[in-house]
């Protein structure tokens, strides 16, 4: 005898299992100074005010860390970047 009633079903239970990330790290390396940089230290990064600058660059300019402009000028004995 059939009542019209479905009996629930269960779904069949799956199991995820999660992918291991990979451990390795990208080497570490130096960023290059932003592209607004126009004159760049030694060692490749931006200067900022307050910053001795070298002889060569008295009386040039060029965009700061923050994106100001810079000024090299004489600071005594030696020069220093300033706005």
């Amino acid at each position: 005898m059939s009542t019209g009633q479905k009996t629930p079903t269960t779904a069949p239970t799956t199991r995820h299992t999660a992918t291991p990330r990979p451990t390795t790290k990208a080497p570490h390396t130096t960023k290059p100074a932003p592209a607004e940089c126009e004159i760049v230290s030694n060692a490749g990064n931006c200067y900022n005010a307050g910053q001795f600058c070298r002889n060569a660059d008295i009386g040039n300019s060029t965009h700061a860390g923050n994106g100001r402009m810079i000024y090299c000028r004489q600071d005594g004995s030696r020069g220093r970047w300033g706005y």
